[in-house]
């Protein structure tokens, strides 16, 4: 089972929103069995299902499925016609076209334009209110949604060249890594994302009903964090190690052979994506500690063996150098709100 964890900024994006049109944000927390952090709470994380209901209650409360983060609010069922008449297109170019004449006929909460250059394509995305935004929450949403649409209507993971920002690097920039594989600038005069101009000529795979219902009741998974055909390095080894038993990683030689690839090889193609097998296997400890603290009614101990680690001790140290609380602090904070 993926136990994939979301930054607590994202619950508090949302909280913001919330409160701003007076709903009972505590209540709405309690519901989706997310805890309520005092203080600096922008490092914590919790659980990704946890987040997807908050998402969806959210929406349900405000009658928005932009998160009460524009106005006047897009109305529920927008994504629902837009996706079914996209699909229906003969190729990607013209599916975006008519995506953009879709949603700017129903709502002004943004401007879309495609902008041609010699050999890429840019999306250039710009909010009308960007004020009702200050998380960037909807920005973010916005460019993934339709970049990994687009990438799953043509059935291939669209490369990107380039991500702009028309803010400057947010506390939690590190998480655009993830969110925008590819070179990322930030105080641009708008949002964009850039592309081959190959992929417009891509045709639409046709998907029966089933396949496009099924994608719609995941949205959110899908548009939010679930890339489509990631080829990087990460993500490859993250579905090595979930093969394997939940406290046991495999050695880097076995993933290195896994791959077809040296040790040598497999250490320097990692870092040029950022990373080390360390840090991935740190990454999937942590989420399967959170998973465990706000999911289950199981001991430190027994949570310390299921992450990966021999000793409590050494599991505690860990998890409050990953979150800032030991495992008891968080778990007592999720507690304090079912």
């Amino acid at each position: 089972m993926k136990k994939n964890t979301i930054l607590y900024h994202y619950v508090q994006a949302l909280l913001n929103s919330l409160q701003r049109h007076g709903e009972d944000s505590e209540a709405i927390l309690a519901s989706c069995d997310i805890p309520v952090f005092s203080g600096d709470n922008s490092e914590l994380r919790i659980p990704t299902d946890n987040f997807v209901k908050l998402l969806k209650k959210t929406i349900t409360e405000l009658g928005d499925e932009h998160f009460g983060l524009v106005e006047p609010a897009l109305p529920i069922g927008s994504f629902f016609y837009a996706s079914h008449v996209m699909s229906s297109c003969a190729n990607l170019g013209k599916a975006l076209q008519l995506g953009i004449g879709y949603y700017q006929l129903n709502s002004n909460a943004y401007s879309i334009e495609l902008v041609e250059h010699i050999d890429e394509i840019e999306f250039r995305v710009n909010l009308n209110k960007p004020e009702l935004d200050p998380d960037h929450l909807l920005a973010e949403f916005v460019l993934n949604a339709w970049h990994r649409f687009a990438s799953w209507m043509i059935g291939k993971n669209i490369l990107l060249k380039s991500a702009s920002f028309n803010y400057p690097p947010p506390r939690h920039e590190p998480e655009y890594q993830y969110l925008f594989p590819c070179i990322r600038k930030f105080d641009q005069p708008w949002l964009s994302l850039t592309f081959s101009y190959d992929y417009l000529a891509m045709p639409i795979i046709k998907k029966n009903t089933g396949e496009l219902e099924q994608f719609l009741k995941d949205t959110f998974q899908n548009l939010l964090f679930t890339p489509i055909d990631d080829q990087s390095l990460t993500a490859k080894i993250r579905l090595i190690i979930e093969d394997y038993e939940e406290n046991n990683f495999p050695a880097f030689s076995l993933v290195a052979g896994e791959l077809c690839m040296t040790e040598k090889t497999l250490r320097a193609k990692l870092k040029k994506e950022g990373v080390s097998y360390q840090k991935i296997k740190d990454f999937m400890r942590r989420d399967t500690a959170i998973y465990y603290l706000t999911k289950q009614n199981i001991s430190i101990a027994e949570i310390a063996f299921k992450s990966g680690f021999s000793e409590p001790s050494a599991f505690i140290r860990a998890f409050k150098k990953w979150t800032g609380l030991t495992p008891t602090a968080y778990r007592c904070n999720k507690e304090e709100v079912t």
